[in-house]
């Protein structure tokens, strides 16, 4: 009996040895997990704090503004606009005149087939502005002249502006003695009908291609530069990118110079 009872007896002390150990593991293994998940909430903190501080860094860097001289009109000349259309998206004409900007030149038409429907309100925030307007109604040679012009006649009434209307003529446009004649003949009725001046919006080549049927009508010449002086060129668009503004509000437009005195440019009256 005495033997039988030590065994027991060894019995329970080995397993309480072997619970203590348990336990002891168990509360290591706690521990352990516990520094784990500390380790963890601590690096995910600091991780978090440095993308905050590289996000804020991001914005300082890309908010903060530019130096750019965009309200600096190239040399020889007083006067500089832009031009905008229906791929412009909304424009901040008081940021534009803030800028430098004196004029701007809305897309209306082009052929019969297209109005821009922003183009009144444009009208409308640009002439706030206190910018000078005018109209760009974009030939195309499949449409007859007469189409052509009571297209943008119905589409623009008496909303256009000031300056010249513009005609934009594109490179492809004007491949025949037809497609000149047509041109001419839009010139007349447009200008037959608002008895305002007309300018043609296009390219030396083209300048050239025309020179033969239109004599009478001046210019609106896309160049890269602002080297070609002519009379004839009454403005010349002398970059497709310019940046206007800076920091936040910059944007990006086709810019031109009006090739002549501020006096001269002044003299523009409103029409409506």
């Amino acid at each position: 009996m005495q033997k039988s009872y030590d065994i027991n007896e060894q019995l329970n002390q080995r397993s309480s040895v072997f619970s203590c150990i348990i336990v002891t593991m168990d509360n290591s293994t706690k521990k352990s997990s516990s520094y784990k998940t500390k380790k963890s909430l601590t690096f995910t903190t600091w991780l978090l704090i440095l993308v905050g501080i590289v996000g804020s860094f991001v914005i300082w860097v890309f908010a903060k503004p530019v130096i750019v001289n965009t309200d600096v009109t190239p040399t020889g000349f007083a006067v500089q606009g832009v031009a905008i259309n229906q791929t412009s998206g909304y424009v901040d004409f008081q940021n534009l005149a803030n800028n430098g900007i004196d004029f701007a030149y809305l897309r209306a038409t082009s052929g019969n087939s297209f109005a821009d429907d922003g183009y009144k309100s444009s009208y409308t925030r640009a002439k706030s502005a206190k910018l000078k307007v005018g109209a760009i109604q974009v030939y195309s040679s499949n449409t007859t002249a007469a189409v052509q012009a009571q297209y943008f006649i119905d589409n623009v009434g008496n909303q256009i502006g000031e300056l010249p209307i513009a005609i934009q003529v594109p490179d492809d446009q004007i491949s025949t003695a037809t497609d000149a004649q047509r041109l001419a003949s839009l010139i007349q009725t447009l200008y037959s009908h608002y008895t305002h001046d007309i300018v043609i919006y296009t390219t030396p080549a083209v300048q050239k291609q025309l020179s033969d049927t239109i004599k009478d009508t001046k210019y609106w010449l896309i160049e890269d530069n602002t080297d070609n002086k002519a009379a004839e060129n009454q403005f010349i668009q002398y970059d497709e990118d310019r940046t206007i503004g800076s920091g936040l509000k910059a944007v990006k437009m086709p810019t031109s110079v009006f090739n002549g005195t501020k006096k001269q440019f002044e003299a523009y009256k409103w029409l409506n």
